[in-house]
């Protein structure tokens, strides 16, 4: 019966058959390995011996009414258990993701869009993601660029990137920069600005930053054919927000960091022409992508197109 030929053993052993030898082996009888696996003693029997036929020797002998395993049987069953732990093992697993979510996110975020974009994106991503830690790293350009690029984090937001080795990017949003004034300075009584009003007046500049360049600004007011002056620059909207709050210029910039300045005699303006400029969230190109970061990646998209600023 136990013949090792090829024809008795061509079928696969099927996880219900070790499933019941490891519970006869375990309970020391059919019928309690029956009650264990919720089927009929005569069904654990058939499975057994289906197990038998496959194996090719035989795992249980029959003294006095009881089951005595083989010693083939006893060796066979340190295979099947540790089979069994590693299933028990990927179970807690799963559990465990389900439970705790999918570990942490790695965000790389410029200090405009770490203020001004992400506290909103990561409140509204973790009304559904609450058990997601998210770790936030506030970052040049260029240092953004770098984290991408070694796997240093997950995701990077910034303003579009020029094309780099290692790095995927997919747009969010084209955003217009704004206009940013002192209260008191006369032009804040009105409610668009235009060219023609900077003329004579002190404009801050936004330097430029390795391959990124805010030359649209400059463009626009150089076609006006306008005078201003230009004594203050930065490659920070946070302090270019700080030198107008001291009134000590007019900035073309942009919106994201302006929040907290309202509260500190910054008002806001549109400006037309438009000046836009292109969003981005970047990822590490060829790294896998988790259904975490892709909730979040859309999440931050919807926040990002919503984006209003009272003026």
């Amino acid at each position: 019966m136990y013949a090792k030929n090829s024809y008795t053993r061509k079928s696969n052993m099927k996880h219900r058959q070790l499933e019941a030898f490891r519970c006869v082996m375990r309970t020391g009888t059919t019928s309690q390995a029956a009650k264990l696996m919720f089927i009929t003693q005569p069904a654990v029997s058939r499975l057994i011996s289906e197990l038998e036929i496959h194996l090719g020797f035989k795992l249980f002998d029959r003294e006095k009414g009881r089951l005595a395993a083989t010693p083939e049987a006893r060796t066979f069953y340190k295979g099947v258990d540790r089979f069994f732990i590693g299933i028990e093992e990927l179970e807690n697993s799963a559990q465990q993701i389900r439970d705790e979510g999918s570990g942490s996110l790695k965000i790389c975020a410029t200090p405009a869009l770490s203020t001004g974009i992400l506290p909103r994106a990561i409140a509204k991503f973790q009304r559904l993601n609450s058990k997601v830690d998210i770790e936030i790293e506030t970052a040049s350009f260029s240092r953004i660029a770098l984290r991408l690029q070694t796997f240093q984090t997950d995701i990077g937001i910034s303003h579009g990137f020029p094309d780099l080795p290692g790095i995927e990017q997919f747009p969010m949003a084209h955003i217009a920069h704004i206009c940013a004034m002192h209260k008191d300075h006369p032009l804040a009584q009105k409610d668009v600005i235009c060219p023609d009003d900077l003329a004579n007046e002190n404009v801050l500049r936004i330097l430029p930053e390795r391959s990124v360049n805010w030359d649209g600004v400059q463009s626009v007011l150089e076609d006006a054919n306008i005078r201003f002056r230009s004594n203050y620059g930065t490659q920070s909207s946070h302090t270019g927000y700080a030198i107008i709050a001291e009134n000590l210029a007019i900035g073309i910039i942009e919106p994201f960091a302006a929040k907290p300045w309202l509260r500190e005699n910054v008002v806001v303006r549109r400006f037309e022409p438009e000046i836009l400029y292109p969003y981005v969230v970047a990822l590490p190109e060829g790294h896998p992508m988790p259904s975490k970061l892709k909730d979040f990646i859309e999440v931050l998209r919807d926040v990002m197109e919503d984006f209003t600023l009272d003026m």
